[in-house]
């Protein structure tokens, strides 16, 4: 049996900003979960009884909270009065024990004169009840926050609060000024055709995130940006999928998409889906046919092929068992093993705009290289299936998974 809740054989996929208060009915979370969202991130109100009632349906569902709540909600202000920790420890015995829990919010991006009293709460909740998440979401990893640099910010933050999970936020496509197009053109985060621009320090902090969740042993979950705001624009599957597959290459184990529940996202106050929602729904059910394999893999490293973005690595050149080359368009290329010792590739297209065709060359003894289905998860060989010179299609922003070596089942075509 699981000791926490990230142990269980669940991929976690959050929709942030989920349904609140009277929005939390049974058609929207059922809806919820047949877009492929396991959990919601959703405030029910304050009372006990209206947090009793969300829970209920949303476990009727199939979906899970991640609680927001104004007891433990550490605002700029907040203080661990005796009266607010008396509130915490009521709520806290009411709802441990309710299936549709997923953990307690207690604060999205805070500075880090903050980190004090979120470890001080923290402590407090998980005194109470050492099973579920307790979810603290962070600025990107970019600079301080209030700290001299943002490796303090993590390091004490890490030290302080003792998390379970590491979590950031960082939405990269955005619409470019025409002058800010033209004038970058030429570098590899501008899409000149489409007028996108991604911002360059997308992977340099989700290597940062990588490393620090691979050296102190605490998973990652990442985002992509799915509502129109500001100079995001509405998402294409593109943008989705090159946010998400890019997370699932650097090792995150869970996804988060901001937001769910608004009707320039997903779902309106009326129940009705927009095109996003499916979307979502249709990414959403190839990452849980990868899933099982996704939760046995442990990130080795990343590299990149074609111009190098701020923070990136090119693939190194070597004699080495297992080394690997790419030709042809830029890609991520994430390095996995499998719990029993296997090696794994994510290959990720590194455009959310444009169809990549690439050769992956895998300098190996065996001749058997598989992919693994988005479909069904099934690992499937590969026609021809030659690891020394194996062409590989990936639409925009899209991710594939290969087996090096191994057994498989059928063909894949």
């Amino acid at each position: 049996m699981a000791k926490h809740i990230l142990e269980e054989d669940v991929f976690p996929i959050v929709g942030w900003a989920g349904p609140g208060g009277q929005m939390i009915r049974e058609d929207i979370m059922a809806g919820m979960a047949e877009a492929g969202f396991t959990v919601s991130h959703s405030s029910a109100g304050p009372d006990l009884p209206a947090v009793r009632r969300a829970l209920d349906v949303a476990a009727a569902a199939g979906v899970r909270l991640l609680l927001v709540h104004p007891a433990y909600h550490v605002g700029d202000e907040y203080e661990l009065t005796p009266a607010r920790r008396a509130e915490i420890e009521a709520l806290v015995k009411a709802v441990a024990d309710h299936p549709g829990l997923y953990g307690y919010h207690l604060r999205d991006e805070p500075r880090f004169h903050l980190l004090p009293r979120l470890a001080e709460v923290s402590a407090l909740i998980r005194s109470l009840d050492p099973y579920h998440l307790i979810y603290i979401n962070h600025f990107p990893p970019i600079r301080g926050f209030g700290a001299p640099t943002i490796e303090w910010f993590w390091r004490e933050y890490i030290r302080l609060c003792a998390p379970t999970l590491l979590s950031y936020d960082h939405y990269p496509v955005q619409i470019g000024t025409a002058e800010e197009v033209e004038r970058n053109a030429a570098l590899p985060h501008v899409c000149p055709r489409h007028k996108l621009v991604v911002k360059p320090d997308f992977f340099e902090a989700l290597d940062l995130i990588r490393t620090l969740a691979n050296f102190c042993g605490i998973p990652f979950w990442a985002f992509t940006c799915a509502v129109r705001h500001g100079a995001y624009p509405p998402p294409a599957e593109g943008h989705l999928r090159f946010q998400l597959f890019s997370d699932l290459a650097y090792g995150a184990r869970g996804l988060q998409y901001f937001t769910y529940a608004h009707d320039q996202a997903m779902v309106r106050p009326d129940g009705s889906t927009t095109p996003t929602w499916e979307l979502a729904r249709r990414i959403n059910r190839e990452v849980h046919a990868l899933a099982p394999l996704l939760r046995r893999l442990q990130n080795i490293g990343v590299w990149h092929h074609g111009p190098l973005w701020s923070g990136t690595r090119a693939l190194p050149r070597s004699d080495e068992p297992l080394s690997v080359t790419v030709e042809g368009d830029p890609a991520t290329v994430g390095f996995f093993r499998r719990d029993d010792g296997l090696p794994y590739l994510w290959v990720c297209n590194t455009s959310p705009c444009e169809w990549a065709r690439l050769t992956l060359k895998i300098k190996v003894d065996t001749e058997k290289l598989y992919a693994v289905d988005p479909r069904d998860g099934t690992i499937r060989e590969l026609w021809p299936p030659n690891p020394r010179a194996q062409l590989v299609a990936l639409a925009p922003g899209e991710g594939r998974l290969f087996q090096i070596g191994g057994e498989g089942q059928g063909k894949n075509f």
